[in-house]
């Protein structure tokens, strides 16, 4: 830098800056300190009071459902978890081998048969039989032996 500019610009800043216009300044520097302080704040408790928006919404759905999704009766499922209690994820009896949905497991409740013999809707998972249970007077799914 030029010793001369160097000079000038010293002496013009010490020139114009009494003690008032310092005040001013440092005044002026406070309360831009305070405005953005108390919008970064703003910004701040905004961003809180929307994730705590979310996480009750959320918690409020576990509540509703019990924690997990459960899928209706004959529903195609990915897991067991996702299906009612006494019903899981397998191959029903009228299905093809790919086709897993929520169907009846041992004592789960299912359709009685038509005039065919076939049956209904519930489904019993393969491997079970819908056997009508007279002491209930209601079909229930029951494990079918293994041949030999």
């Amino acid at each position: 830098m030029d010793t001369t500019t160097f000079d000038g610009l010293t002496r013009n800043l010490g020139n114009t800056l009494n003690r008032r216009s310092a005040l001013r300044g440092l005044v002026a520097g406070a309360a831009a300190l305070v405005a953005g302080g108390a919008i970064l704040q703003a910004d701040d408790a905004s961003a809180r009071r929307r994730r705590k928006k979310s996480k009750k919404t959320k918690k409020n759905q576990n509540q509703n459902t019990g924690g997990a999704q459960t899928l209706p009766i004959g529903a195609f499922c990915e897991s067991s978890a996702q299906c009612p209690s006494s019903y899981i994820c397998e191959v029903p009896v009228n299905a093809g081998n790919s086709d897993r949905t929520c169907c009846g497991a041992q004592g789960a409740g299912c359709g009685a048969k038509n005039e065919d013999g076939d049956d209904t809707a519930p489904y019993c998972c393969v491997g079970h039989a819908c056997v009508y249970a007279p002491g209930n007077g209601s079909w229930t799914c029951q494990a079918v032996p293994d041949e030999i």
